[in-house]
């Protein structure tokens, strides 16, 4: 008996802390990252943003950080943020102050997707070129409201320009002389496009797989326009892709991704500005996806490193 009832006591004590366990949520754990939101007045649309400030910041610095940037809002700013951390940890970059815009996760991919089509592609584009026609099929997919297909950059650069880095500013100390812009895919094309507009303020450019066949040949003419008159452009660009996209009937075979990419890097070579500071990567056993995280490690490396 009371070899029962040790038994059924030990069983008890056992038991009960198992019985106990339950998994309860928490907060997401981040490093460094304030999130707000801003209904824009000129787009029409609330934005998702995202501040990710380095391991020196404490509220209430008087010293100023470079600010990047970010285009695609929650979806590209973790791996931008957490790189930019570990890269200065590393004392391999200057700290710099990283900011996205955007769309949110709770928002779904097919907001994220019909959305940035439109923020990002350039105006006056009938899009009856081949990838024109493949925009069109997505926006169809993606439930586009009519006018709201293309055409939306202009816009969303003024959005960026005038909305978002006053309120910024107002909370964060950046420094607006020393700003830099991120994107990839359609971001990376729209970054491109950004260069040559004379409202960009924007010093550096760190560009990922841009998708250059938006427009039908527009950056090759913005760039032509921007060369007539300029004998010097004191900026920074970072351009990166994956040599796998050279072989996807997609990425570059309608969205001329690589060689789009490299075509524009090596007419700007031809200018001879000399304050262009300009480098391109095509990196081994990398496709569109996977290249980002290579590309935005490079891209930091290169144009915010230590002391440069």
């Amino acid at each position: 008996m009371r070899r029962t009832v040790t038994a059924l006591v030990s069983a008890s004590v056992v038991a009960s802390p198992a019985a106990a366990q339950r998994l309860e949520y928490r907060p997401v754990p981040s490093r460094g990252v304030q999130a707000f939101t801003f209904q824009s007045p000129s787009m029409g649309v609330r934005f998702s943003v995202n501040v990710g400030t380095g391991p020196s910041y404490r509220p209430g610095s008087t010293t100023r950080y470079p600010a990047l940037i970010t285009t695609d809002g929650d979806f590209a700013f973790g791996t931008v943020h957490e790189s930019a951390r570990s890269l200065v940890q590393e004392a391999a970059i200057d700290e710099i102050i990283v900011v996205s815009i955007g769309t949110s996760y709770d928002e779904g991919d097919s907001t994220w997707t019909r959305r940035r089509i439109y923020e990002f592609s350039p105006p006056d584009w009938d899009r009856q070129d081949a990838f024109g026609k493949v925009v069109t099929g997505a926006c169809s997919s993606y439930g586009s409201a009519p006018g709201r297909c293309t055409g939306g950059a202009p816009g969303f650069l003024n959005a960026i320009v005038t909305e978002l880095i006053p309120l910024i500013a107002e909370r964060f100390p950046i420094d607006r002389a020393d700003l830099g812009l991120f994107g990839i895919s359609a971001g990376g094309f729209f970054a491109s496009w950004a260069m040559f507009q004379p409202n960009a303020p924007f010093k550096k450019y760190l560009i990922s797989s841009p998708a250059m066949a938006y427009g039908n040949g527009e950056i090759f003419r913005l760039e032509s326009r921007w060369a007539a008159d300029r004998k010097d452009w004191p900026v920074a660009i970072y351009f990166g892709a994956g040599d796998l996209e050279i072989q996807h009937q997609l990425y570059e075979g309608v969205g001329q991704i690589v060689s789009g990419m490299t075509r524009l890097a090596g007419l700007l070579a031809s200018r001879n500005y000399p304050g262009l500071r300009m480098t391109t990567e095509v990196h081994p056993g990398m496709s569109h996806g996977d290249v980002m995280g290579t590309v935005v490690v490079r891209g930091l490396r290169t144009l915010y490193r230590k002391g440069g």
